[in-house]
């Protein structure tokens, strides 16, 4: 009796399970069916950075070289009064030349100067004065070491005598200067550089009292050379003994 009633029961429960299982694997079927005929999923492209842009190259200045200048040939003078004391060593910076302390043809000159100013062949007539109205003072000359309240000269007399000095030249500025005299006379000044260029000047006294000054010559020439400078008596107006004179000459 239990066991009919059990059977009762239990064969409805089973035909119910297999129902339900029968549509579980239905439904799997057909899940698996659909998913086999999706396309498969391609992988999203790739992100490429966009490539920069070239580079435009700057344009750099070229770099031009400064323009080199020859030196020239150039002479420019100015005749100033002369100081009441002349420092021949302080002013003289590479030469200096005093001329007549020790007698008409003496020359004293800087010890160190390495003979930077010269004066050309001596002419008679040729005469020591002691006529000039300022002084000269120097120390570390030769022959003659010191010196103060210096007078001296040289002179000379009568139309076409003068005087002759010379220094170097080159393509840096320098500086003669050069402390004259004239009596009584018009005194001509030629200046000659050796690379080419000239300069005229003069000067005229009728007294015949001494008067002075002193002639600065800046010069600069195109190459290695020397200045000439000579002065020269251009007229006299004393026919006993109109003429020029020469104290010193300085170099820097």
């Amino acid at each position: 009796m239990l066991l009919r009633r059990w059977r009762e029961f239990l064969e409805p429960a089973v035909v119910i399970l297999a129902g339900v299982l029968a549509v579980v694997m239905f439904g799997v079927v057909l899940y698996s069916r659909g998913r086999a005929a999706e396309p498969a999923r391609s992988a999203p492209p790739a992100v490429v950075p966009p490539s920069p842009p070239a580079q435009i190259p700057i344009p750099l200045p070229s770099l031009t070289p400064s323009p080199s200048f020859a030196p020239i040939d150039s002479i420019t003078i100015e005749r100033v009064p002369v100081p009441d004391t002349v420092d021949l060593d302080a002013e003289g910076t590479i030469d200096w030349v005093h001329w007549g302390e020790n007698g008409r043809f003496s020359l004293e000159r800087d010890a160190d100067g390495g003979f930077a100013i010269l004066e050309g062949t001596p002419s008679l007539p040729r005469n020591r004065h002691t006529a000039s109205p300022q002084r000269f003072n120097w120390t570390g000359g030769a022959p003659l070491a010191r010196a103060s309240g210096v007078t001296s000269g040289v002179s000379t007399c009568g139309k076409g005598n003068g005087f002759t000095v010379s220094a170097p030249a080159g393509t840096d500025s320098s500086t003669l200067t050069v402390y004259v005299g004239a009596t009584a006379a018009r005194g001509d000044l030629h200046i000659e550089l050796s690379t080419g260029k000239e300069f005229d000047s003069s000067w005229e006294v009728r007294d015949t009292s001494m008067a002075t000054s002193a002639y600065v010559i800046s010069y600069q020439a195109s190459r290695t050379g020397k200045i000439s400078v000579e002065w020269i008596t251009g007229a006299s107006f004393d026919a006993k003994c109109g003429g020029v004179a020469l104290q010193a000459a300085t170099l820097s």
